[in-house]
């Protein structure tokens, strides 16, 4: 039933989306930093501005978020354009 280039087709993509999901997990962790002496820096305004680093931060992991979601994507798009959708 199951041909071995399915499945390692399908250990390939679940390892892909595995190693995605967890880099998205480390800058979901990352957002910690705010309430931890360590990420105190994070609380002062930047400049003469009234952006803080820590809405600086949130607003830029929203941008890598989608960013990494449309890598994710794309290289899954690349996959299937070379074939794969035939196994």
């Amino acid at each position: 039933m199951n041909s071995p280039p399915l499945t390692k087709l399908i250990k390939r993509r679940i390892t892909r989306r595995l190693f995605f999901t967890g880099f998205t997990l480390l800058l979901y962790f990352s957002y910690a930093l705010n309430y931890t002496e360590m990420g105190s820096f994070l609380s002062q305004r930047l400049g003469s501005s009234f952006i803080s680093g820590s809405l600086l931060m949130y607003g830029s992991l929203i941008v890598g978020f989608i960013a990494l979601e449309w890598v994710f994507l794309r290289t899954q798009d690349d996959g299937t354009a070379q074939g794969e959708e035939d196994i």
